[in-house]
């Protein structure tokens, strides 16, 4: 019997959705509590009455992890590495992340500082053989020296820990045996993949956010217990699944893109109700955007994440985040021109229309302005906005001789080319043409700007999905449970299909691994995946196949049917090597969720006037839920409702549909 509840924290509010038995849904949306992150999801659930001991699942999504290493808030810890590597992590990659051209470029602090960085005496080569007994002396001398300097957590990433993970196995157990309280991150657990700097950045992004993560899901499960709940709380991770909250501390760096992924699996949902088929999606939260592509409503997936320009080896929705959120800030760079964003006002002290303290101009004061947010309507009535303060705030901003309007215009028209700039980043930027596809938008801000943006890249449909500011929190209850793993063994594709022996190991462990998430010995599918590159190619591309071995001609013409589409040639010529092997444990989520349906007959407008593009115009306002299956709105027009407003510009047309979504659709 279905009883859910799905919460997830962004940067400025908390959102809550609740499926009864019944299949109705319940939502809630509170202010985020940045001082006590998890107060938030008691609030929600108080403010839903929520009855905690009858739910049956209840699944979170959390920016604990990423917030943690952003502002390298997270626990104090040390690193241990073979004898004269000491550097990896400091020396990195040429790479300089945005910044190619930048003479002035600095690299992104490391989470741990040289100093916390121990060597040990020990070696394997590249095929896993040792070259250098471990010497156990040695290392206990570099972990003491480690402990006093008070870390509470340990990274271990030895040389080709990945081919021979005995040596970091003996580390790990020397410390579990003579200093228990520490917590351990050891690279053949973490990130068992050749690559030796991005898998000790991961080892180390692990071990630095790991035990935060781990209070945290703690807290919040003690918490949870205390209010009747009696099961398994999930936690969303960055390639869209659900893990137990029992995993999470030790798989912190999977939970970087939490909240973002699960609304990539809302927007997959909505959009298969409706029968759309190849979808972008439009995230606009409190302090970002985020925008992936699902060709065939399969998102592309990526297996690194670039956080703070620090690579994350993990499974992950391939997507590009933009500051563009309802709290980012408007300011002069120094070059003189207006910029929106990264920096945000957040939950605390806000945008300066909140009353909260907060007096820098923010997107949300701009759409005040603008007139697309009425003060009195926002957040259901429940939130009143201040103009004179958002005027106010937009007046600081060095644009002489600019009329308030006209700064909030600008502001508007920036953040919009921010976000038509990521849209042409997962989709022109990688050989997908954008206009035959729908752009799916949610978040709080998603339908302010959705349309907005479909004109500027040329998309002709906006979906706007039933509550589309609770977007995450409802993916949280339409997710599969997913299991990601993966083992570097380099081959070349003709010498042999598939290593027979590796994909025993791969099975065995996905066997051991669903028991170990509670998945039980059956009910769940393994899709096997190889990543195959053309010799002398330094990036990979990953081909799935269902759980059984693939004859190396098909698996050739997988990947490079997938190589000239991404890329736009193929070399036939050349030879195939395959990379890293890759299994995938998935319980498919199969529950049936009936959102609201809409009401008979039309709804009304109120009329008032906006400002599109510069221009005043008269809009008709309408309420999103006295609006009837059926009824075509034509722009400029504004839908309002309590977790969302949606903006019809002149040219469009809005159409509820019979689910109760909303399709935008362009004229000409």
């Amino acid at each position: 019997m279905l009883n859910k509840v799905g919460v997830e924290i962004g940067g400025t509010f908390t959102d809550l959705v609740w499926a009864k038995p019944d299949g109705t849904v319940v939502t809630g949306k509170v202010p985020s509590t940045p001082e006590a992150i998890d107060q938030a999801v008691i609030d929600a659930l108080t403010k839903a009455e929520v009855p905690l001991a009858e739910i049956a699942q209840f699944s979170h999504g959390s920016t604990i992890a990423t917030n943690a290493l952003l502002t390298r808030r997270g626990t104090k810890a040390g690193l241990l590495t073979t004898e004269g590597f000491r550097d990896v992590i400091e020396i990195g990659t040429h790479d300089r992340v945005g910044s190619i051209y930048n003479i002035f470029y600095r690299k992104p602090a490391s989470p741990i500082p040289r100093r916390l960085i121990g060597e040990v005496s020990e070696r394997m080569d590249a095929a896993g053989r040792v070259l250098k007994p471990l010497d156990l002396d040695h290392a206990w001398a570099g972990v003491e020296r480690l402990l006093g300097e008070g870390v509470d957590a340990i990274a271990i990433s030895l040389l080709h820990a990945y081919a021979n993970p005995a040596h970091e196995q003996a580390l790990a157990a020397l410390i579990a045996e003579r200093a228990p309280g520490i917590a351990v991150y050891a690279s053949h657990v973490v990130s068992p993949e050749f690559r030796e700097y991005q898998r000790s950045m991961t080892t180390v992004v692990s071990a630095f956010v790991g035990p935060v993560v781990g209070r945290y899901v703690e807290s919040l499960a003690n918490r949870l217990a205390a209010g009747g709940y009696t099961g398994v709380l999930g936690i969303m991770q960055s390639n869209g699944g659900m893990m137990p909250a029992s995993a999470a501390g030790a798989n912190a760096a999977r939970m970087l893109l939490s909240g973002p992924a699960a609304g990539v699996r809302a927007a997959i949902w909505f959009a298969r109700r409706n029968g759309l088929k190849d979808i972008i999606t439009l995230d606009m939260g409190g302090t970002s955007t985020d925008v992936a592509i699902a060709p065939d409503l399969t998102p592309r997936m990526a297996s690194e994440l670039m956080v703070d320009g620090l690579p994350v080896r993990t499974p992950a929705v391939d997507m590009e985040t933009v500051g563009a959120g309802g709290g980012s800030i408007a300011a002069i760079d120094g070059g003189g021109f207006l910029a929106v964003g990264p920096a945000s006002a957040g939950a605390l002290p806000g945008p300066a229309c909140y009353d909260r303290g907060g007096d820098r101009p923010t997107v949300t004061d701009a759409q005040v302005i603008a007139g697309l947010l009425r003060p009195s309507r926002f957040f259901g009535g429940q939130m009143a906005l201040r103009t004179d303060l958002a005027e106010a705030a937009l007046n600081s901003l060095d644009l002489p001789g600019m009329t308030t309007a006209a700064r909030a215009d600008a502001v508007l028209r920036t953040v919009n080319g921010n976000m038509a700039a990521a849209v042409r980043l997962v989709s022109t930027a990688r050989g997908i043409d954008p206009r035959g596809f729908a752009l799916v938008a949610y978040g709080g801000g998603g339908p302010v700007h959705g349309a907005l943006v479909a004109d500027e890249v040329g998309i002709r449909q906006v979906l706007v999905p039933w509550s589309p500011g609770i977007g995450s929190a409802f993916g949280l209850l339409v997710a599969d449970v997913v299991v990601d793993l993966v083992r570097t063994n380099l081959h070349r594709l003709d010498d042999r299909t598939m290593d027979e022996a590796a994909v025993a190991t791969l099975l065995a462990e996905c066997r051991q691994t669903a028991i170990a998430n509670g998945l039980g010995e059956s009910g769940y599918d393994v899709q096997l995946g190889l990543d195959l590159r053309y010799a002398g190619q330094a990036f990979e591309l990953t081909i799935w196949s269902d759980g059984s071995p693939v004859d190396a001609a098909t698996l050739r013409g997988r990947f490079e049917a997938e190589h000239r589409a991404r890329y736009g040639y193929a070399r036939p010529q050349l030879a195939v090597e395959a990379v890293n092997y890759r299994a995938r444990v998935l319980r498919r989520n199969d529950a049936v969720i009936t959102p609201p349906r809409p009401p008979e007959g039309e709804a009304k407008p109120e009329f008032g006037e906006i400002s599109l593009a510069g221009r005043r115009v008269k809009a008709g306002f309408y309420a999103r839920d006295a609006i009837g299956a059926g009824q075509v709105i034509a722009g400029p027009a504004v839908v309002e409702e309590a977790t969302a407003t949606t903006i019809v510009p002149d040219g469009w047309t809005c159409l509820c549909l019979d689910s109760g979504d909303l399709l935008l659709e362009r004229l000409s």
